[in-house]
């Protein structure tokens, strides 16, 4: 969730990842989104470890800053593709707030997704049922925008234009 902020803006974000994925794949994605900061941190600390040698301590930590990307990429990229997400956003600047997004479906999602994650810890539900209702919510949730990949324009071949003469 983020606050109002000076552009008047606040925003919600549901993260919704496929049903079967496991907790080291959701670990995995975890790394994955805080490897910018924990990546800088560890590179600084390799470059003050590295203190007596300073062109190789800033070498080492930009390749294990970039090889924490490539290898937690590489590492989560079937996962990537089955997380859905839905946000709302709420510009709070013309007199009354005007909303982006289906806050409905936000609601509702986050509703039964709190009810059944109570449920489990009360023993109420199982870990399977849980899975279920889990992977309702995932199935309602719009699926991601799929881009095209890009073409090589070397690859392309453009059509002649003819001309009457």
């Amino acid at each position: 969730m983020q606050p109002v902020t000076r552009a008047l803006w606040s925003g919600r974000t549901l993260e919704v990842h496929a049903p079967g994925t496991t907790a080291g794949e959701l670990l995995l994605l975890r790394a994955l989104q805080v490897w910018g900061a924990a990546g800088a941190l560890v590179a600084v600390a390799l470059v003050v470890a590295l203190h007596r040698v300073p062109a190789l301590g800033v070498v080492v930590a930009v390749l294990v800053y970039a090889a924490g990307f490539v290898l937690l990429v590489r590492a989560t990229r079937r996962v990537r593709p089955g997380i859905r997400t839905l946000t709302v956003t709420v510009f709070h600047g013309n007199g009354r707030p005007e909303v982006h997004g289906d806050v409905r479906l936000l609601e509702a999602s986050l509703d039964l997704l709190c009810l059944v994650e109570d449920a489990v810890r009360r023993g109420q539900v199982s870990r399977v049922e849980y899975e279920q209702v889990w992977g309702q919510v995932w199935r309602s949730m719009p699926e991601p925008v799929v881009r095209p990949a890009a073409r090589s324009r070397s690859r392309e071949v453009t059509p002649r234009r003819r001309s009457h003469r």
